[in-house]
């Protein structure tokens, strides 16, 4: 029986797939922002300015060190959730793959 990648890969692939882009995308803004914390005349930007400077002009605000860092966390802890979902269910599909060949 051949399946096809819909049938193996479920929806919520996809979606842990997104939340990993998005928080690999927050994870580079707020790096730029501690990166550039004593940068004379630099704005912290947040992920949401950043999405929204695609669309138009968002007004930047002084960066805090602390806030930053306090992101950096809170951002990191949910890429750690979302990898370790994301890696239970491939190691769901790898014992069921492996389960067939015995």
């Amino acid at each position: 029986m051949v399946f096809s990648p819909v049938e193996i890969f479920d929806s919520s692939f996809g979606g842990l797939e997104r939340a990993m882009q998005v928080a690999t995308q927050r994870q580079m803004v707020i790096a730029q922002n501690i990166a550039n914390a004593k940068t004379p005349g630099y704005r912290a930007m947040t992920f949401d300015e950043q999405l929204m400077k695609a669309v138009e002009r968002a007004e930047r605000r002084d960066v805090v060190l602390e806030d930053e860092l306090s992101a950096l966390t809170e951002n990191s802890v949910k890429y750690s959730a979302v990898t370790k979902l994301m890696t239970a269910k491939l190691n769901v599909l790898k014992t069921i793959v492996t389960q067939g060949r015995r």
